[in-house]
C-alpha cells in the first residue's frame, strides 16, 4: 500500500503529465468608455471626442449617444464575441447588447462604472478611453489580480503634453521636426508678438499643446495669418506648440508589444495618409480613413520606411509603453528621403469592420493588422494578449523632464535657423 506521501507524489505526477488539459483561467473582459473631462494642465486640456459632454456643464459624465469611444468599444467587444474563445469571455452592462447600440457594449470610465464592470465578473479592462494621473483607474482599490490593457496613466498624462514629448525625444536623438513653444500672455503687447513669430520658417503647422487628432492644427503660411489665428486659439488654450512643416509622405505606424520580438515590440505596416486639407488629413469622423489611407506592402517600403518603424519601436521602449500605440511619421521632402516623427498618440482610434453597419469602419491600426495579416478579431485578441497587471501598470513612471524644458518644456525657443 502507498503511503500518504507516496500517494501526493503520484497525484502531482499525474497533474503534470496526465493527456488530460489543465482547466485555463479566463479572461473576463470589460471595456471603458470615455466619461470623464480631461483635466487641464497649465491652461490646456484635451479635447474629448466630438459630440461628447462639455467640459463647462455642470455634470461633465452626461454623454450624447455615439460618443466617448462608444463605436469602438461596441467594435472591440463584438471582435471579442466573435472569437468564440472558452478561455475569453465578454462583460457587458446589458444581458443582450443589441449591436446597433454602442452604449451595451461598454462601462463608463468613471469610479461607479469601473466598480460595476469589477461587479459584474470582469478581471481585465481594456481602458479604450484617455487616461491621465489622476484618473480613477489609477486611484480606485481594485482586486490585486485585476489586468488592464491600456498604456499606464501616468505616461499617458505627461505624453498628451506634445511640447514636452518633442523634447524628450529630441533630447533621446529620435527624428522630430523643429518646433517651438508659445505662452498666452494677455499682458503681451501684439508689437512684442509680432516681434516673436515675425521670422519664424514658415510656412509652420500649429497646435495644441493637447490635442486630439487634427483638431485646431493648420498650416499656417505667413506672419499676418499667424497673428489672426493665434488670437483664436489663445481664446481657448494657454498655450500653442509650432511645428516646421514636413511637405513629403505622411504615413502612420501601429506598434504593439510583441514579447516574440527581440526588441519586445513589432512594428506593423505603415499606413499611408493622403488627400491632406491645407497639409492636415481630415478627422477620420468626416472622412473615413479607408477613403484616405492606404496600407504599404513589407515589399514596397524603402530604407526610410524601415528606419522610421524602428524609431518608433524605440519611442516605445523610451516612454515605457505597455499596449498598442500609433506614432504618426512625416517626410520633409517630397522627393523622398528620412521620415520625422511628429504626433505620438497613446490611445489610437480602434474601431473596425465587423458589426453590422461598420463595413467601412476599420481604423489605421486596424488596416496596418490586417496587411500583417491578421483580421480584426484576431488584432483584438493581440491587443487582449498585453494586458498586465493593474498595479503593475500604475506604478510605471513617466520619463522624468530634460534639461532646459523647466518641467513641461513651458519655455519660447526663438529660431536660430539651423
Amino acid at each position: 500500500m502507498l503511503s500518504i506521501t507516496a500517494r501526493r507524489r503520484s497525484s502531482l505526477a499525474a497533474m503534470f503529465f496526465s493527456s488530460t488539459p489543465a482547466r485555463r483561467s479566463v479572461t473576463s473582459i470589460a471595456l471603458l468608455h470615455q466619461a470623464l473631462p480631461p483635466p487641464v494642465v497649465n491652461g490646456s486640456f484635451k479635447p474629448p471626442k466630438p459630440g461628447g459632454f462639455t467640459p463647462a456643464i455642470p455634470n461633465p459624465q452626461i454623454l450624447t449617444k455615439n460618443t466617448g469611444y462608444k463605436d469602438a468599444c461596441a467594435d472591440i467587444a463584438w471582435a471579442v464575441q466573435s472569437l468564440n474563445d472558452p478561455t475569453i469571455r465578454l462583460t457587458t452592462p446589458q444581458a443582450n447588447p443589441d449591436p446597433a447600440t454602442d452604449e451595451h457594449w461598454s462601462f463608463p470610465d468613471t469610479q461607479p462604472g469601473i466598480l460595476a464592470a469589477v461587479a459584474a465578473g470582469a478581471n481585465t479592462l481594456w481602458a479604450n478611453t484617455s487616461l491621465f494621473a489622476a484618473h480613477p483607474l489609477a486611484t480606485t482599490a481594485l482586486p490585486s489580480a485585476t489586468r488592464i490593457i491600456a498604456n499606464p496613466p501616468k505616461v499617458v498624462d505627461i505624453v498628451d503634453d506634445k511640447a514636452f514629448t518633442n523634447k524628450l525625444l529630441q533630447n533621446s536623438h529620435v527624428s522630430i521636426p523643429k518646433s517651438w513653444l508659445l505662452e498666452r500672455d494677455d499682458a503681451r503687447s501684439v508689437e512684442k508678438l509680432s516681434q516673436m513669430v515675425y521670422d519664424l520658417p514658415y510656412p509652420v503647422m500649429l497646435k495644441p499643446v493637447r490635442g486630439r487628432g487634427s483638431e485646431d492644427v493648420e498650416l499656417i503660411d505667413g506672419f499676418v495669418a499667424m497673428l489672426d489665428r493665434l488670437d483664436a486659439l489663445f481664446e481657448k488654450y494657454g498655450f500653442v506648440l509650432i511645428e516646421e512643416f514636413l511637405e513629403g509622405e505622411e504615413g502612420t505606424v501601429t506598434i504593439c508589444p510583441d514579447p516574440a520580438e527581440q526588441s519586445g515590440w513589432l512594428a506593423l505596416p505603415i499606413v499611408c495618409r493622403s488627400e491632406q486639407v491645407d497639409g492636415v488629413v481630415p478627422w477620420n469622423g468626416h472622412v473615413p480613413v479607408t477613403q484616405n489611407s492606404s496600407v504599404i506592402p513589407l515589399h514596397e517600403e524603402d530604407e526610410f520606411h524601415r528606419a522610421a518603424k524602428q524609431e518608433c519601436i524605440r519611442v516605445a521602449q523610451i516612454l515605457n509603453l505597455t499596449s498598442v500605440a500609433r506614432i504618426d511619421i512625416r517626410r520633409k521632402s517630397e522627393e523622398g528621403g528620412q521620415f520625422f516623427l511628429f504626433d505620438v498618440n497613446l490611445k489610437p482610434n480602434l474601431t473596425g469592420a465587423g458589426r453590422p453597419g461598420r463595413d467601412d469602419q476599420d481604423s489605421l491600426c486596424a488596416m496596418a493588422a490586417k496587411e500583417y495579416g491578421w483580421g480584426y478579431p484576431e488584432f483584438v485578441r493581440r491587443c487582449i494578449a498585453t494586458a498586465r497587471l493593474l498595479e503593475e501598470v500604475r506604478a510605471i513612471e513617466p520619463p522624468k523632464a530634460v534639461p532646459g524644458s523647466l518641467e513641461n518644456f513651458t519655455i519660447w525657443e526663438a529660431w536660430k535657423g539651423v
